[in-house]
């Protein structure tokens, strides 16, 4: 099977109709019935009595098309995208939600349904008590739809997740920014899950020739084929062999589609991607029989920043990592085999030799022409319209041989095509590693590093790092980069190590967090003296440096060392940020060239630009701290703290109209929760050289 994307969404612009109504976005109350969650107790259908309709704050995203609803506080997530067309949800939409007061007892939202976005924390790792506060976005080109922001404390890692629609589009445009706030790597494992209702006649789209196995793929370098195996076609649910789970991980260097199709209802969901920032995908579903009162009503679709998804990826210092997608219905054409960002098609050859053609479109766009060619000869070219609320579905008489379906667009040009070719292909080849790369030596410490934080579970901090550093260390005492990696995963382990992550909360485990903290930060300082003394040019060591003293309370000290690591002959030009918190209302002008050289060392950091906010403001620059703000709002427009310092910026500038505009926004934001009028003043007390 052959496959060619065209250049479908140059050609389409030309149509989209000049009378689409503007996207409305407006707030609103969404109603669920709600319950207390059981963990491996009866599934919510088993107990209905225990629940009640809540009604939650809802923003509703609505085109002609389709009509979205966002839940800010309920861990920031996409609920329903209904088509008006269909009369049908895109995603399945669960009416049980199940709630507990603990983050980490509460941890898995696995079946609320819609989308969600787990970072920093992956593999369901959002909770219903993860409230993401939320702006309106409006663009240029009439999009228009919810920015959700939300920073997790203390890994200090922010998700910002977009959804929007287009007007006169029947797809949803998803966008995702994960930014990491810290002076050091962290780990970066966004996964990004999406839940669909599963039937006896399922069909999982996943065009991918192979598969590794859920909880494998990151140690072993085995693949499997697919779809099919052992003689059995695993992408129909009810073809799943019972007594075992399907979890795929999938391999897709160039496809840009996937999704599924429940062809009892003749109605599916497509989802399109760009490998090259969202470069895995998994599936994962329950084995038949499907029963209503079991726990899983649904089946999930993921994708993930890393192309094996348990093997996470390093996010560098003060660095952010953008990604999108897209999600659409399917529906009335009998399945699909090929999708691109404005239609999805269907061709496949029928028992009696007949081909059947679909085209389900994203855009209206008349007078378009589908081609149908067997061998050499063009058999049939037959007109239609594309339409979202209409798709086209026809059958037609043809002799045997390879078939190529192209949809042409009023003026020739070709929106999409596809191959339906006989006879066995050759599969495409990909092969694992022969060996996991973090399976032994420093990649194995590195691994333990990234990979326990990212786990939402009680007890997961840097022990694993620490010991296989310190292990390393024992072989060779001399190496600086070593101790290097042990002060940094001890600082790490310092950040995040608190009592109510253990897994018996409670004073004693307060008392010992407070002890290992102490620990944590006595032994990066002996090792980074040692690195400094030995190494004195090494920027990333007095930074490290400064920062273990300042969590000490030493801020003096650290101001030195933050100097030095600018310094340095190879400068660590993070200690800009630090330096510039430090010296703000002593040396505003010193100040303001640090916190300069960082935003512009690190463009992506929303953090350092809030921080070059703060220095030019200090600085009587009121204009160009505004300028910066209003730059970094069309980015993260949930930003509570953007907001604030923006305000401030307009207002030391005169620009008191704007300033009262940046003000509401803040009460606007700050009203959403009980806990963001705490957590702004904090963030603004840090940032303005308060406590570290």
């Amino acid at each position: 099977m052959a496959l060619r994307l065209a250049w479908a969404a140059i050609v389409l612009a030309a149509w989209v109709p000049c009378h689409a109504a503007e996207v409305k976005v407006y707030e609103g109350t969404r109603r669920i019935l709600t319950g207390p969650l059981k963990l491996k107790g009866p599934s919510p259908q088993q107990r209905p009595e225990e629940f009640k309709p809540i009604g939650y704050p809802a923003v509703f995203i609505e085109n002609e098309f389709f009509r979205c609803t966002v839940l800010p506080t309920v861990g920031g997530r996409l609920y329903e995208v209904y088509n008006k067309a269909s009369k049908s949800q895109v995603f399945f939409v669960n009416p049980y939600l199940e709630t507990h007061a603990d983050d980490f007892e509460g941890g898995h939202p696995w079946n609320l349904g819609g989308v969600e976005v787990n970072f920093p924390y992956f593999h369901h790792g959002n909770t219903y008590n993860d409230r993401w506060t939320w702006a309106p976005v409006r663009r240029p080109d009439g999009a228009a739809g919810v920015a959700m922001g939300f920073t997790s404390r203390p890994s200090m890692q922010r998700a910002v997740f977009r959804v929007l629609l287009r007007p006169g589009v029947a797809r949803v445009d998803l966008e995702y920014l994960f930014e990491n706030q810290n002076p050091y790597s962290w780990g970066l494992a966004a996964w990004i899950d999406t839940m669909h209702p599963r039937t006896m006649d399922t069909e999982f789209i996943l065009p991918s020739p192979w598969v590794a196995q859920h909880g494998h793929n990151a140690s072993r370098t085995d693949l499997l084929p697919w779809p099919v195996r052992n003689g059995i076609d695993l992408s129909w649910l009810r073809n799943i062999p019972p007594g075992g789970d399907l979890s795929e991980f999938a391999f897709m260097p160039r496809l840009r589609f996937h999704g599924c199709y429940e062809h009892a209802s003749d109605r599916g969901a497509v989802r399109i991607f760009n490998p090259a920032t969202l470069k895995a995908a998994k599936l994962w579903s329950q084995a038949p029989p499907h029963t209503p009162e079991q726990w899983y009503q649904h089946f999930e679709i993921w994708t993930a920043t890393a192309a094996v998804m348990e093997d996470p990826e390093w996010q560098p210092e003060l660095s952010s990592y953008a990604a999108s997608d897209s999600w659409f219905q399917a529906w009335g054409i009998g399945g699909y085999v090929h999708a691109n960002e404005d239609l999805a098609l269907n061709l496949e050859r029928r028992p009696d030799g007949a081909i059947r053609v679909g085209v389900c479109g994203t855009r209206r766009v008349p007078d378009c022409v589908a081609s149908l060619t067997v061998g050499q000869e063009t058999i049939r070219r037959a007109p239609f319209d594309l339409d979202p609320a209409r798709p086209w579905r026809v059958e037609i008489p043809a002799p045997a041989g390879d078939a190529r379906l192209s949809i042409l667009a009023p003026d020739g040009a070709c929106l999409a095509e596809h191959e339906l070719r006989t006879g066995e292909q050759p599969q495409e080849q990909w092969a694992m590693p022969k060996k996991a790369r973090w399976q032994g030596g420093v990649n194995n410490a590195y691994y333990e590093e990234i990979y326990s934080p990212l786990w939402r579970r009680r007890g997961h901090f840097l022990d694993g790092a620490i010991n296989r550093y310190k292990s390393l260390l024992k072989e060779n005492p001399a190496a600086a980069e070593l101790k290097l990696d042990l002060a940094r995963a001890s600082l790490k382990d310092e950040q995040v190590r608190i009592g109510y992550a253990y897994p018996k909360p409670g004073p004693e485990a307060d008392a010992d967090a407070a002890k290992r903290r102490e620990a944590d930060l006595a032994s990066a300082i002996d090792l980074l003296l040692d690195v400094v003394k030995a190494e004195p040019e090494n920027g990333t060591a007095h930074l490290y440096f400064g920062l273990a003293l300042e969590r000490q309370g030493k801020a003096a000290d650290a101001v030195a060392e933050y100097r030095a690591a600018l310094s340095s002959r190879v400068p660590s030009l993070g200690a800009g940020l630090f330096l510039a918190r430090g010296i703000q209302k002593e040396s505003p002008r010193e100040a303001l060239a640090a916190a300069r050289r960082t935003a512009e060392a690190y463009p992506q950091s929303l953090l350092a630009k809030q921080m070059l906010m703060v220095a030019l403001t200090n600085a009587g620059r009121g204009g160009e701290a505004a300028t910066v703000g209003k730059k970094l709002a069309e980015v993260d427009p949930a930003n509570a703290v953007t907001a604030s310092l923006l305000e401030e910026a307009l207002r030391r500038d005169g620009q008191r109209r704007e300033a009262r505009a940046a003000e509401a926004e803040v009460r606007r934001l700050v009203a959403q929760d009980a806990e963001s009028q705490k957590r702004l003043a904090e963030d603004l007390e840090w940032l303005k050289g308060g406590r570290p």
